[in-house]
């Protein structure tokens, strides 16, 4: 079963502990982590590094020290930097207080408990450092996402945990059509093919014009970073926006347009309702994205949610104006 967001959600940084140290109890030292997809550095996953040395583990005792890190972000990651990847963060911070631990003999064992998606390119990066600048044994030092806490906690081990923080009730942000959504991104890609050498030339114009329109006031309204804003949606989506537009004026797709009206003003009020569930605009995309993309019916078309979602927002058919 999928925890992800109810742990980001609907759980506390209090809760989150609470569940992390449950967890922390069962724990035998044989179980597998789990690794999110994508660049995992040819890992999907691998046996918990307490395993080395399970009897002297076993006794430990208080020199297994549990910290756990909560995010109220659905997709946060362990790649961020404010995680790991400079001074500031809090890798990097736990690192200067695991250090003193061990060196004052108060730590032997360290595991960090993150509802953030964890991959297998930066599980050893993340484990070195902190064994090299902490003292701290590299296969002593263990660091749990979200992927590894969904398996644990869908073991009947641990159902007395999901029961107690109501884990099952799987509740979202918001819920909205996500058919609509898929229709009209099948049929964009479809007739895509069927775009003429003219609307070409209008993207390339268009594309031009879009960049002369200032859209500082509506992202900082809005709370859509600058990288974001240009990296992402100018430099990736914004060639398909005036392909979208042409798209949608066709008289064939007259009743794709309407369905694409009806789902516009269901996110936009949604959007507007549960707004403070998210931080950066940018967060609200990847949670649509997230919750339709794994239809295999999305395959080979899956960069087109994001080309619709970003022309949405361009358009101020959803987001403040």
């Amino acid at each position: 079963m999928d925890f992800t967001f109810n742990l980001a959600f609907n759980i506390n940084n209090d809760d989150f502990e609470v569940i992390s140290n449950n967890i922390s109890e069962r724990i035998k030292g044989s179980e597998s982590i789990y690794f999110s997809s994508g660049k995992d550095g040819g890992k999907d996953g691998r046996r918990i590094g307490f395993f080395k040395d399970l009897d002297k583990w076993k006794n430990s005792g208080s020199k297994f020290i549990i910290q756990a890190k909560h995010t109220s972000n659905p997709v946060g990651s362990c790649s961020e930097k404010s995680f790991f990847g400079n001074t500031k963060s809090i890798i990097a911070e736990e690192t200067v207080r695991v250090k003193k631990l061990y060196e004052n003999g108060e730590l032997e064992y360290y595991i960090l408990f993150t509802n953030r998606k964890y991959s297998g390119g930066v599980d050893s990066k993340i484990r070195k450092y902190i064994s090299k600048n902490s003292g701290v044994d590299f296969d002593n030092i263990e660091i749990i996402g979200i992927e590894t806490l969904n398996e644990w906690l869908s073991l009947k081990i641990n159902k007395d945990i999901v029961s107690r923080f109501k884990l099952e009730s799987y509740q979202v942000p918001f819920d909205f059509s996500e058919q609509d959504i898929k229709d009209i991104v099948i049929e964009f890609k479809d007739q895509l093919f069927k775009i003429n050498e003219d609307i070409k030339e209008k993207v390339i114009e268009t594309q031009y014009n879009f960049k002369l329109i200032s859209k500082t006031e509506k992202n900082k309204k809005n709370n859509l970073s600058k990288l974001y804003y240009e990296q992402v949606i100018l430099n990736t989506s914004l060639p398909y926006f005036n392909k979208i537009e042409y798209f949608l004026e066709l008289e064939k797709n007259d009743t794709v347009k309407e369905i694409y009206f009806d789902i516009v003003n269901e996110l936009n009020d949604l959007i507007i309702l549960k707004r403070d569930k998210f931080g950066a605009f940018e967060e609200v995309f990847d949670f649509i994205y997230n919750r339709i993309s794994s239809d295999s019916d999305y395959k080979g078309k899956k960069r087109y949610i994001r080309f619709l979602l970003h022309y949405m927002y361009y358009s101020c058919s959803i987001g403040i104006k």
